[in-house]
């Protein structure tokens, strides 16, 4: 130790430098990973410049998210190729988080618009494109709700994802033409094609694609628990009939939020897209 007398450290400072817990220190020691040497009658650590190596590539990998155990493993068995791919396999891990942290960034942006229009009272619609997504179907508003463990376990996966999948309302084309005031809405979750893709989702029989097209937007708001009920969806409707166009296909909606007006009632606010032609 002598001669390298100006790389010795106390486990306190290298728990310190490395931001290692001294026990995790010990650790290590127990797999024989690290040496320190025993210093006077009450037997003191001392770590040396060897030491800091190893202690340093544990900092290092804890940060790449491996485990205390595994750290350990890693270092224990130092060899390129076993190295190699055990950091690849991490690449790829850090590469899916990184995927799903952008997907729910884009989430929380989508909500936070819909958002400030409902607090800027911004519900006049207008005519946009929409681009296209994959569709989950759950259940029709009305009647019993049946699913296999499949099925479940495919919503499950679709939950996980949330909000880059987002609950989403389905208004068929026959009932938005027709004279009835109620209508069978389904429910489903929706997500953008290029997520369905990065997230590896596979279409189903519950799983339909729906391609871009051209829609009457807006957002509406109503009761909670009134999901059948065409009177939501009237001031869409009435802007699509008082423009002389025609409804191409099934309407759907993307969830904002499910809040508290300021007389106590709790509304379900939509974004909702009406293909027209």
């Amino acid at each position: 130790m002598k001669e390298n007398k100006g790389y010795v450290y106390s486990s306190t400072e290298l728990s310190r430098y490395y931001g290692i817990s001294v026990k995790g220190m010990e650790f290590y020691e127990q797999k024989n990973l690290v040496h320190p040497e025993r210093i006077g009658p009450g037997k003191t650590r001392r770590y040396n410049l060897l030491d800091c190596y190893q202690l340093a590539a544990a900092r290092m990998l804890r940060n790449c998210g491996f485990k205390i155990e595994e750290t350990a493993a890693l270092l224990e068995h130092n060899h390129p190729g076993f190295l190699w791919e055990e950091l690849g396999d991490r690449a790829e891990q850090i590469e899916e988080g990184i995927r799903m942290q952008e997907g729910v960034l884009r989430g929380i942006e989508r909500i936070r618009s819909g958002i400030r229009k409902v607090e800027e009272g911004d519900f006049a619609p207008c005519i946009t494109a929409y681009d296209g997504y994959y569709r989950l179907f759950i259940r029709q508003f009305t009647g019993m709700h049946t699913s296999t463990r499949r099925e479940s376990d495919q919503l499950s996966l679709w939950n996980s994802l949330m909000p880059v999948t987002e609950a989403s309302l389905r208004f068929e084309k026959e009932e938005l033409t027709g004279a009835g005031d109620r209508l069978n809405t389904e429910v489903g979750m929706i997500i953008s094609e290029a997520d369905f893709d990065a997230f590896g989702l596979q279409e189903t029989e519950r799983v339909k694609h729906n391609g871009p097209g051209r829609a009457v937007y807006g957002i509406v708001e109503g009761p909670e628990t009134e999901l059948d009920s065409k009177k939501w969806l009237q001031g869409l409707l009435s802007f699509i009939s008082e423009r002389g166009l025609t409804i191409a296909g099934d309407g759907f909606s993307r969830l904002i939020f499910v809040m508290q007006d300021g007389q106590g009632l709790r509304k379900r606010y939509d974004e909702v897209w009406i293909p027209v032609e």
